[in-house]
């Protein structure tokens, strides 16, 4: 009985600190509003070379994914979170100091480190909190998109005030950037380990990670999942730096950007908390009709600036396609966690996450490597136009692919892909 108390009160402490350090830890703050500008204008580095930053970053992660997961396995889960968060906080030290490509290179490493525990331990630290009961997935899922939901919300503002400091003194955003990470490595020393788990042996702990690649191989639903959030994710990565290349290019100044961006945030935290609608709406076309949202509105951005339409409703159109993809993204962050989640213990989640960072990072880098291969030799909505196209043939050939494999009733799931309480 005592025992139970004390399990109690530390899945209970977890649920509660969660959606603050969701709030801190989803993202950087401050910096993604002036990144792009940052590197270019102050450190000197072309918008090709930041494009390319995103395919060092995932082929750092793929690399160190699995001996990551192993690591996890062996710390626990909540050590594991506390890594992460010094790993990810080192980045933007990094980046602040950086002479030349070479420290930008180690930064993305230190990023893909810290961010190789986050994807691993953070959900499964939720999951582990909630006490099992029929409604655990809406459970989680309301927890979590409260905090994804507050730091849309506080990115908003922060990336408003990033844009403006960001033309007194450049480093100003960053230097607050790096603060605000520090908080989040804060809460997480806060965290406790739900149940305390014996330390495994490196060798246990390569059995265990190679048991939930072979669960993987052999479920249909989830090898389709990965591919599909994977390819949506390179996409959201790329997209992300174009739009503001795209804006910096016809000429919108930082805190015009900053504004535009802080519209977005809120735009993709109020679409977080709509995430069980969205999915009850469009069932098992949810990830189709937010890929195809995507990719038509990357598209339609680019073609409106190739075809020299007039600046004020070329922007319109070009803010309105940066809404909806937006609001994709505050949905995708949130569902992934909770498709990926479904008929899974939590001591093989982990182990899903981890392979799901791989074939993640392994899709990020070769389609970031595409668009900053294209920004070698045509512009940026010359670029836009051809990604816009291309993948938007990829997300109607994965369509197909998906649809006997996901969505399906609990009941029609074989048990390769069902992992039983």
């Amino acid at each position: 009985m005592e025992e139970e108390k004390k399990l109690a009160k530390r899945r209970k402490l977890n649920m509660k600190l969660y959606p603050t350090y969701r709030m801190l830890a989803a993202d950087a703050l401050f910096f993604g509003a002036i990144k792009v500008l940052f590197l270019t204008q102050v450190k000197g580095f072309s918008n090709a070379n930041v494009v390319f930053m995103e395919s060092i970053y995932a082929f750092f992660k793929m690399i160190l994914q699995i001996p990551m997961a192993v690591l996890v396995s062996k710390l626990g889960i909540r050590k594991s979170v506390i890594i992460g968060n010094i790993f990810w906080t080192l980045e933007l030290v990094l980046i602040l100091f950086a002479q030349n490509y070479f420290m930008i290179i180690l930064a993305e490493l230190s990023s893909a480190i810290g961010w190789a525990f986050k994807s691993i331990a953070e959900a499964p630290l939720l999951t582990k909190s909630i006490p099992e009961a029929n409604t655990k997935g809406k459970i989680f899922t309301k927890i979590d998109s409260k905090g994804y939901s507050r730091y849309c919300y506080i990115s908003a503002i922060s990336t408003v005030i990033a844009g403006f400091l960001y033309e007194i003194n450049p480093y100003v955003p960053v230097i607050l950037t790096i603060v605000f990470m520090v908080f989040a490595l804060i809460i997480s020393l806060n965290f406790t380990e739900v149940k305390q788990e014996e330390s495994k042996t490196v060798k246990e702990s390569i059995n265990d990670v190679k048991e939930g690649m072979k669960f993987i191989i052999k479920s249909p639903r989830l090898k389709s999942l990965l591919i599909m959030l994977g390819f949506m994710w390179g996409m959201i990565c790329l997209f992300g730096t174009y739009q503001t290349t795209l804006l910096k290019d016809i000429n919108v100044s930082a805190k015009y950007i900053g504004i535009i961006l802080a519209v977005l945030d809120i735009i993709q935290g109020i679409a977080a908390t709509k995430v069980n609608e969205f999915n009850e709406k469009h069932k098992n076309k949810t990830l189709t009709y937010m890929a195809l949202q995507m990719t038509l509105g990357i598209l339609i951005a680019g073609g409106v600036v190739l075809i020299g339409l007039q600046r004020i409703p070329m922007l319109a159109i070009i803010i309105f396609t940066y809404i909806i993809r937006m609001k994709d993204r505050g949905i995708y962050k949130v569902i992934k966690r909770r498709y990926i989640g479904n008929f899974m213990t939590p001591e093989i989640l982990t182990k899903v996450y981890s392979v799901d960072s791989v074939i993640a990072s392994i899709l990020r880098m070769s389609i970031c490597a595409l668009g900053s291969w294209l920004l070698t030799f045509m512009s940026i909505e010359r670029a836009m136009v051809v990604v816009g196209i291309l993948f938007t043939f990829v997300t109607l050939i994965l369509s197909r692919y998906m649809k006997k494999r996901i969505g399906l009733k609990p009941e029609e799931y074989t048990e390769k892909d069902v992992v039983k309480v």
